[in-house]
């Protein structure tokens, strides 16, 4: 008399051999290298200077090997600053006022072995640097300076405000299918005040 086989043994001896042969033909997913990290963001600092918002950041942990690799192959490289200028309201989500977007590309010339580093603000271009260091060219693409980026003629006196700020390095591919975007988190200011009418600066922090 034939034994009738069980269903759950036939589907163990059946798919183990087929599922085998998937694991071992798709690749396992690497962690993220260092070229893929955002890096991060340090807060701002917003200075009011004649009536416009100066804002300082600075990039760390992004100046990586590859991302210097990238560089000295001669193609163009670098990061985009997105900045916005929020009006702080304590029982409510943050007004949006105003978005200014600083690029900043560099490139290598192999032959006078010099980078060349070029800061557009809003699309127009506003700065070249020449760079003759690695360390030289890391402080100019990392380090924003009082960058004059927003004027407070048309926002009342004494309107409490806040400067938040990211950088976008590109875009990824995750698990070799889902595009996805590279960036690092908004970071905000501390808040700070437009000032009077009679008044041509004032400190960040009030």
């Amino acid at each position: 008399m034939l034994r009738r086989p069980n269903f759950r043994t036939y589907l163990r001896r059946t798919l183990q051999p087929v599922l085998l042969a998937v694991l071992l033909l798709v690749p396992v997913a690497a962690a993220p290298r260092d070229a893929t990290e955002p890096g991060s963001l340090s807060v701002p600092r917003v200075n009011v200077i004649d009536n416009t918002a100066q804002v300082s950041v600075t990039f760390e942990g992004a100046f990586s090997p590859e991302l210097v690799e990238r560089i000295e192959s001669g193609l163009p490289t670098g990061f985009t600053y997105d900045f916005e200028l929020m009006r702080d309201r304590k029982h409510w989500w943050d007004a949006h006022l105003e978005t200014s977007t600083l690029e900043v590309a560099a490139m290598y010339n192999a032959v006078s072995r010099e980078y060349l580093v070029n800061f557009k603000l809003d699309g127009k271009l506003i700065e070249s640097r020449l760079s003759r260091s690695l360390a030289e060219l890391e402080s100019s693409m990392t380090r924003v300076e009082r960058l004059p980026l927003f004027a407070l003629d048309d926002v009342p006196p004494h309107t409490r405000l806040l400067v938040r700020a990211r950088v976008r390095l590109g875009s990824r591919t995750l698990f070799s299918l889902i595009p996805t975007r590279v960036e690092t988190d908004w970071q905000e200011s501390s808040k700070f005040f437009t000032p009077s009418l009679d008044s041509n600066a004032t400190p960040s922090e009030p």
